[in-house]
C-alpha cells in the first residue's frame, strides 16, 4: 500500500499531465494488438504481453513520454534536445520525449510508439499487428 508521501508524490505528478496529451498516447498504445494499460509507479504504462512498451507521466513535473527502443534508436533521437535516456532505465534503451511548450508531433509519437511495441511484442502478436 502506498505511503502517504507517495501518495502526494504521484498526485503532483498527475497534476502536471495534459488529459488531451494522455489520451491521444493511451489511444496510440492501445491500438496495437494485445495491448494493455497498467499503473506501475503511478503512471500509466502499456504492455505488450508482461513487456512494456511504453510509459506516460511528469518526470521533475516536466511531462512527456517514455519508449522502450533500442540502443541505436536511443543513439539518434537523442541528438534531439526534446530526447533523453529516461532516468533508471535509459541503459536498456529507453528514451523519453518530454513535451515542451510546442505541440507534440503525433505522427512522430504514434511512429514510436509503433518501434517499441515491435520490440517486445512476440510472433503472434507481430502477425496481429502485420494482418
Amino acid at each position: 500500500m502506498p505511503t502517504q508521501v507517495a501518495q502526494e508524490r504521484n498526485a503532483t505528478k498527475k497534476g502536471a499531465w495534459d488529459a488531451k496529451r494522455i489520451a491521444k498516447v493511451r489511444r496510440c498504445c492501445m491500438a496495437l494488438p494485445e495491448a494493455v494499460e497498467v499503473e506501475q509507479f503511478g503512471e500509466p504504462w502499456w504492455k505488450a504481453g508482461k513487456k512494456a512498451f511504453c510509459s506516460y507521466g511528469a518526470e521533475d513535473l516536466r511531462e512527456g513520454v517514455a519508449f522502450n527502443l533500442t540502443l541505436l534508436d536511443q543513439q539518434q533521437l537523442c541528438k534531439d534536445p526534446r530526447f533523453a535516456p529516461t532516468r533508471y532505465i535509459g541503459q536498456h534503451g529507453w528514451t523519453t520525449l518530454t513535451f515542451g511548450a510546442t505541440a507534440p508531433d503525433w505522427d512522430e509519437v504514434e511512429e514510436l510508439v509503433g518501434l517499441a511495441y515491435r520490440k517486445v511484442a512476440n510472433k503472434r502478436q507481430l502477425a496481429l499487428l502485420e494482418a
